[in-house]
This record gives C-alpha cells, sequence and structure tokens, in this order.
C-alpha cells in the first residue's frame, strides 16, 4: 500500500473512532473544550491528517439528538416559528452537503462511513458573535463585520438558498475577512415560498446581530441606525419589502433567546419591540 494511501486510511479510520466514541456522548447540549462553533446538540470533534496537516471537523449527531431536535421542533411550534430542525440523518447530510458546497466550495466537505456524521474543513477563523462581542473591538471592525454578514446572507439568497438559521453562532469570519455560514440542518415549512424563507432568514439575522449587543446604543448606534445599517447592506428590496410588510416576531422568549444568540432576556425583549417599532413607523411612511 503506498504511503499516501496509508495516510488516508489511517484518517479516515480516527474519523471513524471519533464518531463511534461519540455515540455513548449522553449530554444534550454538548460543547467541546476551545470549541467555538457553539453547537448545542451535536458533537464536534477535531482530526488532523498526519500526512498533510490539515485540520477537519467531524460533524456528529449522537443518538439522542433526535430526542434534542423533538423538543427543538416542539419550542418552534410554540414559538410559532415556521422552521424545523431536520431529524432524518440521510436528509440532514444530503442538505448539509449541498448548502456548504454551493456557498463555500473552496472548503473541503464530505461524506463519513456514517449516516450521523460530515466532514468538514476546519475554517481558520472566528465565530461572528464571538468578533461582535470582543471588548475594546475598535468600532470600525465591529461594523465592517456587521455588513460583511448581512453581505453574506445576501450572497446566500442570490443563490436560490436559504439558511434557516441564520443566526451570528452559523457565521465564521475567516482570518482573510470572508465568510464562511455552517450548520444547514434547519429547514423551513414546504408551504413558504422562497421569497418568505428569505425575509424569514432577514427577520433572524437581524435580530441576531441586534442580539450580540446587551445594551442599544454600546457600539455607537440606536437599534433603528443598526437595523438600518443591517438592511441596506443586506440590499436586496423585494426580500426587505416582503420582511417589514409581513414580519412575525413572536414574543415567547426562552428558544428564541437560545436561538438568536441573545445575551439576556431583557435585551431580547427589548430588541424585539424596537424592531417592531421600526415596521410600523416604516409602514407610515409609505
Amino acid at each position: 500500500m503506498k504511503e499516501k494511501d496509508r495516510a488516508k486510511k489511517a484518517f479516515w479510520e480516527e474519523i471513524t473512532d471519533l464518531v463511534d466514541e461519540s455515540n455513548f456522548e449522553t449530554t444534550f447540549f454538548n460543547k467541546e473544550e476551545n470549541n467555538t462553533y457553539g453547537h448545542f446538540s451535536s458533537v464536534i470533534k477535531e482530526v488532523k491528517d498526519g500526512k498533510t496537516g490539515r485540520s477537519h471537523l467531524v460533524k456528529i449527531r449522537p443518538p439522542l439528538f433526535y430526542l434534542n431536535g423533538l423538543l427543538s421542533n416542539l419550542s418552534r411550534f410554540i414559538s410559532s416559528t415556521s422552521s424545523r430542525k431536520i431529524l432524518d440523518n440521510d436528509r440532514w447530510r444530503e442538505r448539509e452537503l449541498e448548502y456548504l458546497e454551493s456557498l463555500n466550495p473552496n472548503i473541503e466537505s464530505g461524506l463519513t462511513d456514517h449516516d450521523n456524521a460530515i466532514l468538514v474543513e476546519n475554517i481558520d477563523g472566528r465565530v461572528a458573535y464571538d468578533i461582535l462581542r470582543e471588548e475594546n473591538l475598535e468600532w470600525e471592525k465591529r461594523f465592517k463585520t456587521i455588513i460583511q454578514i448581512a453581505e453574506g446572507l445576501a450572497d446566500i439568497h442570490e443563490k436560490d438558498l436559504y439558511h434557516g438559521e441564520p443566526n451570528t453562532q452559523n457565521c465564521i469570519v475567516a482570518d482573510d475577512g470572508e465568510i464562511y455560514w455552517i450548520d444547514f440542518e434547519i429547514e423551513y415549512h414546504e408551504d413558504l415560498s422562497l421569497l418568505e424563507k428569505k425575509a424569514n432568514d432577514l427577520e433572524q439575522l437581524t435580530l441576531s446581530l441586534m442580539g450580540a449587543f446587551e445594551d442599544e446604543g454600546e457600539i455607537g448606534l440606536t437599534d433603528e441606525e443598526l437595523i438600518d445599517l443591517i438592511l441596506d447592506s443586506y440590499g436586496d428590496e423585494e426580500t426587505i419589502s416582503h420582511f417589514l410588510h409581513h414580519a412575525n416576531i413572536p414574543l415567547i422568549g426562552p428558544y428564541r433567546i437560545v436561538q438568536l444568540s441573545f445575551t439576556s432576556a431583557p435585551r431580547f425583549y427589548q430588541a424585539q419591540m424596537n424592531l417592531m417599532r421600526y415596521i410600523n413607523d416604516w409602514e407610515l411612511d409609505i
């Protein structure tokens, strides 16, 4: 056997071991130490190719994920959220890899020998939420990151795709400034049009970016100004109009607070009220 083939075989054996090992983990909210990707129910393990030195992440959905997913979908129903977590592993792997490859063609991803795990090349970067929350970050860098994230969602939508849960925890800002989206395990209800799905994405992203800051105005922008910045950077007038005309912002808290990465419940409700006020003012102006 050639040395290259031996290295590849060893690499995949290590991945298999990681998946097998994770099948016995029982925590609902597993988060590996130093894992800034912040997945709540999936398990993220890092493995390095001994030959090339490239780092990959194995995303694994342990058996208890199914129960966690059922609870998540129940919470979505109670919160009147028009999306659901994909419970079927085959469908999840199909959607996750399709979107990863469509949106991040320069990032290697692929199947493993297990139906509850996929392999994704590690991205040298940081979760957008962590960047936005960084202390003493220059305001120019913070504004630039917000603009990049909003433009990144527009890039998804320009391909007639949608994310399903485009929050600041599911967005990686690479060291070179590129935006990478991860975690495509959410689908909207089938009866929604593509425009409605895009508008729902935009609503979620807007609230998530607002939720990255504990206090209104802490970055020198009011919530109204922050929303203006997000929508101006996103740019698609048709989707923006649909979002502002048909926004359905539920005030039920616990699930949405976690989903949108809010720093606290009071800030969560303040941001939602300010977004609704923004929408009402916009409707009065037209």
